[in-house]
């Protein structure tokens, strides 16, 4: 397994924790409402790792940066 694969799975893993974070803080509704936007966060985090990965796993990163669907992520890898 390359290099770039492994740093791939590592964050896909990242956001699988990240993402098990934060359902289980929305479990609490309390902390949910009070936490929104910290939860909001922790979602574009998890958002950010999964491209991340991809763009590690492809031929051509630059190919993948239209796909991109996180817009903030997409205009800083453009510059």
């Amino acid at each position: 397994m390359r290099l770039r694969d492994k740093i791939a799975a590592e964050l896909d893993q990242l956001r699988e924790d990240m993402e098990e974070i934060g359902v289980q803080l929305c479990l609490d509704e309390e902390v949910m409402l009070r936490c929104m936007s910290y939860l909001q966060r922790l979602d574009e985090m998890g958002q950010r790792s999964n491209w991340l990965a991809a763009l590690l796993r492809a031929e051509d990163p630059n190919e993948v940066i239209p796909d991109i669907t996180l817009q903030s992520l997409a205009e800083r890898l453009k510059r």
